[in-house]
C-alpha cells in the first residue's frame, strides 16, 4: 500500500465522518416527506363507501 492509497483511504474516513450525519438527516427527512405524501394520497383517493360483496360468491350460491 502505498501513501497515495493511504491518503485515499483517509480522505474518505474523513468524508464519511464528516457528511454522514448530515445524510442521515437528509434521508430521513426525505423519508418522512414520502409518508406523509403517500398517506395523503391514499386518504384522497379512496371512496368512503363500504366495500361490496364480490358476485362470485353469490353465484355458486344458487
Amino acid at each position: 500500500m502505498t501513501v497515495d492509497d493511504c491518503l485515499t483511504v483517509l480522505v474518505g474516513v474523513t468524508a464519511l465522518r464528516v457528511f454522514a450525519p448530515d445524510a442521515r438527516k437528509v434521508t430521513r427527512l426525505l423519508l418522512r416527506t414520502g409518508v406523509r405524501v403517500g398517506a395523503r394520497e391514499l386518504l384522497q383517493s379512496s371512496p368512503h363507501t363500504p366495500a361490496s360483496v364480490p358476485t362470485a360468491a353469490r353465484d355458486g350460491e344458487g
